[in-house]
């Protein structure tokens, strides 16, 4: 993909070698006995043309004979099954306990509870998929963008619902994006962007302040060092704690929340009532996402969704989380578990799948 003079001036070879190569391929194999060359006199939609090298050896050979194929007997292998390959089960590493993490973030540990094989990968074997050249904008990169945008916005301008919009359109243009996402990405963000002022602006009418954006902290639990990164925590008139997740996307739904598969916000909400985050103190009543997508039959961008399942207490919320936590890190952490790939794929991504073969072993294993 790159012009030849670039080529020359990066000292590549040429395209032409690469032909050349492969010319050399191809004469060495015709040097073979016996040859069978074959092509496709129609594709998917129409017959197709003879290329000018199948052409030129027909000139030159006066014709090449056409082998006679038995069409029966070939038709009637396309059904005989061939043995079964000698396929790889499903991968269940077992690592010692000294080589496994002691430090584990908030963000890992629902890849740990779905996927246990996906966090062996990233954690332990360190693997990371590596962006394809030129590649577009991922949700995660445009994620950093937001947060980046957000917490400008915090902790340079005090939440003032005038500045957001700006913060935002800062951060699109010095990330030096195509225009035309620039153009689709920014009328809906700075739509959500206002959605978020107003509401900040009416909490503290009625006596809710934001604490603090974007801070890190790390707490001792169950023989592991969990560290953490809280996006918003706003103080409540009652003194006590609204702990709050932003997403440029649609937020985990009740059903991932509640078996145990999106635990960020809860294990966030964890760490913030025992001290975890300097100068935050207080008793987390509220677990919200902020979304700056569009809620399903809504027209605008921005809303709120919150963590609690319907009669759910704060309490019981985070006692569940704690739960999920304490038996995930007892199995995969402190204890000998293997990292079995996929025990939830509905909740696993597929970052890993051709590590583990997994269209091997899937839907074979029992």
């Amino acid at each position: 993909w790159l012009a030849p003079a670039i080529r020359h001036t990066l000292g590549l070879p040429t395209l032409e070698r690469r032909i050349g190569l492969s010319a050399h391929d191809l004469v060495s194999a015709m040097g073979a006995r016996t040859v069978l060359l074959t092509r496709a006199k129609r594709d998917a939609r129409s017959p197709t043309i003879a290329s000018r090298f199948w052409l030129r050896l027909q000139a030159l050979t006066g014709g090449l004979p056409v082998p006679e194929l038995n069409f029966g007997a070939l038709a009637q292998l396309l059904d005989q099954p061939l043995a079964a390959p000698n396929l790889s089960p499903r991968p269940a590493p077992t690592v010692p306990r000294a080589h496994r993490p002691t430090i584990v973030r908030v963000t890992e540990v629902d890849a740990l509870n779905a996927d246990p094989y996906a966090f062996y990968a990233r954690a332990i074997l360190r693997l990371s998929a590596l962006d394809p050249v030129e590649a577009e904008p991922s949700a995660a990169w445009r994620g950093s963008l937001i947060h980046a945008a957000l917490e400008t916005w915090a902790k340079a301008d005090g939440y003032r619902p005038d500045a957001i919009v700006a913060r935002l359109e800062t951060a699109f243009a010095s990330a030096a994006l195509h225009p035309l996402l620039t153009t689709l990405w920014l009328p809906r963000f700075r739509q959500a962007a206002e959605w978020i002022a107003q509401n900040v602006a009416e909490a503290r009418a009625d006596g809710r302040s934001p604490l603090g954006a974007e801070v890190q902290g790390s707490l001792q639990i169950a023989g592991i060092t969990l560290k953490g990164r809280l996006d918003r925590v706003d103080a409540l008139p009652g003194g006590e704690l609204a702990i709050v997740d932003y997403k440029t996307g649609k937020p985990p739904t009740l059903a991932q929340v509640s078996s145990g598969f999106a635990l960020q916000l809860g294990l966030i909400g964890m760490m913030a009532q025992r001290g975890a985050f300097a100068d935050i103190s207080g008793v987390p009543v509220a677990f919200e996402y902020w979304s700056l997508g569009r809620e399903s039959g809504d027209k605008g961008h921005g809303y709120l969704k919150s963590a609690l399942a319907r009669n759910q207490t704060p309490a019981e919320f985070l006692a569940l989380t704690e739960a999920r936590f304490m038996q995930a890190a007892a199995t995969w952490l402190t204890g000998d578990a293997p990292f079995k790939a996929k025990l939830q794929p509905d909740y696993a991504y597929a970052e890993y799948d051709h590590l583990m073969r997994y269209d091997e072993w899937a839907g074979r294993d029992g």
